[in-house]
């Protein structure tokens, strides 16, 4: 009688998963607290003002830009280290995605207690070009992609981590 794999295993990658993930995203949290500092809007800000980022120095601009571009390629990086099954580095990177976001706004609550609520307007992307929105917005669309990224490893026992 054959006997299923330890689900240990999984759990322990979902928590390596996991840990980086998080640390990514504070990392990115202090990345967006410089950011808001050189440029005056906070945090902890109650109003951010998207117009002071288009006064924004090209330099400034530019180095966000890229510093979201070297992200995606971590992010793809560690995805493919992660896993084998190409579905399973679609679920690594997806779920990897949410969480860093996740755990950006969630750092920067308990730092400085920004934002205010989840109506505070922030720059969610920067790539291609600034785009702004409600922290909900991120939040949601985050949370979405963790559920995702959770249903794409589904079974990720059945394929062995190359870590």
């Amino acid at each position: 009688m054959r006997t299923k794999p330890a689900p240990s295993r999984d759990y322990n990658l979902l928590a390596l998963v996991s840990a980086f993930a998080i640390a990514l995203g504070y990392l990115q949290a202090l990345g967006s607290l410089y950011v808001h500092h050189i440029l005056g809007i906070g945090p902890p800000a109650a109003d951010f003002n998207p117009s002071k980022l288009q006064q924004a120095p090209d330099w400034l601009i530019t180095s966000q830009q890229t510093e979201q571009v070297a992200l995606l390629i971590l992010l793809t990086a560690f995805a493919l280290l992660t896993a084998q099954r190409l579905v399973h580095k679609l679920g690594v990177f997806v779920f990897v995605s949410g969480l860093t976001t996740l755990a950006r706004y969630a750092s920067l609550k308990a730092a400085t207690a920004w934002p205010d609520s989840w109506m505070t307007q922030d720059c969610l992307l920067w790539i291609p070009s600034p785009w702004y929105g409600q922290i909900w917005v991120a939040v949601v669309v985050s949370t979405a992609a963790v559920a995702l990224g959770l249903l794409l490893l589904h079974g990720f026992g059945r394929s062995r981590s190359k870590l």
